[in-house]
């Protein structure tokens, strides 16, 4: 499989990734409600979304560590909601945070990638910094 066949736009507001067997939201959670969020009141919006039964399915989470570095790659470019540059396929709608929570933990706080240089960041869980979260679900 090429990079260029690994992310399919499915229509819907989702992006499956053929390679890892994910189903991404297109969108993130800034994109969705205009808002941060920190690690917490991401329960929030996941819990609304799995409520609207998003694209069909309930069992929308939080990537983990792996799932959500996976969509950093240097060769692939899209813009974050400040208009500059992120490293992350284009088959995700434009606009986003450019930034994404994650599942992993310790301690108080949460792991957060950055798609603007692929860094790894660990604030507080209580943090209201300027993060989303990108929601995804495995599929088989």
């Amino acid at each position: 499989m090429t990079e260029t066949q690994r992310f399919q736009d499915n229509g819907d507001g989702t992006v499956t990734d053929r390679q890892l067997n994910l189903m991404w939201k297109k969108t993130d959670s800034f994109q969705d409600t205009g808002k941060w969020v920190n690690w917490l009141k991401t329960k929030n919006y996941r819990e609304e979304i799995n409520r609207r039964n998003f694209a069909g399915y309930a069992d929308w989470r939080l990537p983990n560590r792996t799932e959500a570095l996976s969509l950093f790659d240097l060769n692939r470019k899209n813009k974050d909601k400040y208009n500059e540059e992120i490293y992350l396929d284009p088959a995700f709608e434009a606009g986003s945070a450019g930034t994404t929570w994650t599942s992993d933990t310790k301690d108080s706080a949460a792991l957060v990638i950055q798609y603007e240089d692929g860094g790894e960041v660990w604030p507080s869980q209580y943090s209201n910094m300027n993060m989303a979260a990108r929601l995804v679900r495995s599929i088989a």
